[in-house]
């Protein structure tokens, strides 16, 4: 019988098939998840400050970090990006942008408008 080790309420709507783990520290893994709103949390229970850059700190849970991106999300991946680094990267995708941010250093890796093509299906 399984049994939990901890229960996380989000108090968000979960975009399905939106959800990532990304070691953006190097160490610890983050949950990361689009909501319905075009935001990101990022839950991480490794830290404890009160708030990291321009992250803004869920008043409910100290845990979860929100990033507004203000735009519907149609995709969320984490990786390294660059070879010699030790951090995950955030890549946010909707259908104008791609974002790569880097959530340990709070910074835009870069901004790049695309065009979204619409496929049909047969």
């Amino acid at each position: 019988m399984l049994v939990p080790v901890f229960t996380l309420k989000l108090n968000h709507h979960v975009n399905p098939r939106m959800v990532a783990l990304g070691y953006y520290d190097g160490k610890h893994p983050c949950l990361t998840c689009a909501t319905t709103a075009g935001k990101i949390f990022i839950h991480n229970p490794h830290s404890r400050a009160a708030q990291h850059g321009g992250r803004i700190l869920a008043a409910q849970d100290n845990d979860i970090s929100l990033l507004n991106i203000n735009q519907a999300v149609s995709s969320l991946a984490t990786g390294q990006l660059q070879p010699n680094s030790d951090h995950d990267i955030l890549v946010v995708g909707t259908h104008t942008n791609l974002l790569a941010y880097d959530v340990e250093n709070n910074s835009d890796l870069f901004y790049k408008d695309v065009s979204y093509l619409e496929h049909e299906h047969r």
